[in-house]
């Protein structure tokens, strides 16, 4: 049903964004916490942990396995490994979770809550502006040209306004612009040639391929501006290149993880015409 595809899509494109978001939100969140981690912030986190790990994680798994074999997975684990697994998966999303919070309630630079909070969703929409409207435009790619080339041109000027909107640097928004725009176009490459459960990981890998040249590139042009003491023009700040780093990890991380919207055959499905059914 369209409504039900254009939900799916909304949501997987909706995912993306914000995997692509969350290593720079989460960065900037642990660099906050650092400055005052405690021993005491440690046990809290530890006994929510135990918890989590104990209590809400088996649960759900039960829960999950009820309609599958997922229960023979955790079989195959000793009580002592499975506790020590999911204690420090547990632990981790803790301390992730204090990291958010701290960044939003009070950083180290700005002890207004509210203040923090408009910065905090100000950086996650400029992180995830793009590869949403991207992810949209690349789904739109598969139908009839009135609609894949006007979703196009809107992600096109989404990442324009991106730049107007949040006053980046001429500079910034070139560095931005520029591999995201080629990504754009290789995603839609990709998802009109072929559609079928493993398109978003073609996708996946040609964004990795087309951040890390775009990087690679860009670095080794700004280490030679560096050495040749060029300070007129800059291609990129050293905070600047590892924000983006992770923020194209983050965007590869979001097109691996994120639920499918083409279900994998089975490999012991067969068609209704196969004789041998």
């Amino acid at each position: 049903m369209p409504l039900r595809r254009a939900s799916n899509g909304f949501f997987f494109a909706l995912w993306v964004a914000i995997c692509a978001a969350a290593p720079e939100f989460l960065w900037q969140g642990l660099f906050s916490l650092f400055g005052h981690f405690s021993l005491t912030d440690a046990a809290a986190a530890l006994l929510i942990g135990a918890i989590l790990a104990f209590f809400v994680d088996p649960v759900l798994e039960r829960v999950r396995g009820l309609a599958s074999d997922a229960a023979h997975e955790r079989a195959a684990k000793s009580p002592a490994f499975a506790a020590c697994e999911a204690l420090s998966f547990a632990f981790v999303a803790v301390c992730v979770h204090e990291a958010i919070t701290v960044y939003v309630a009070a950083s180290h630079s700005n002890e207004q809550a509210s203040e923090n909070l408009a910065k905090a969703v100000a950086l996650a929409l400029q992180w995830a502006a793009l590869p949403f409207v991207i992810t949209i435009a690349w789904l739109a790619a598969r139908g009839p040209a009135w609609i894949a080339w006007p979703s196009a041109i809107f992600a096109v000027v989404v990442g324009l306004l991106c730049g107007v909107m949040f006053e980046w640097e001429a500079r910034v928004l070139v560095t931005s612009f520029i591999p995201a725009m080629l990504i754009l176009l290789a995603g839609c490459v990709i998802v009109r040639q072929q559609w079928d459960a493993s398109t978003f990981e073609r996708c996946a890998r040609a964004t990795g391929v087309i951040a890390l040249t775009w990087l690679v590139l860009t670095g080794l042009l700004q280490t030679a501006l560096w050495l040749a003491h060029v300070q007129a023009f800059r291609v990129y700040e050293r905070a600047e290149f590892w924000s983006d780093l992770r923020f194209y990890i983050g965007w590869v991380i979001g097109l691996l993880v994120a639920p499918g919207l083409v279900a994998p055959v089975h490999p012991r499905s067969r068609p209704a015409n196969d004789p041998r059914h």
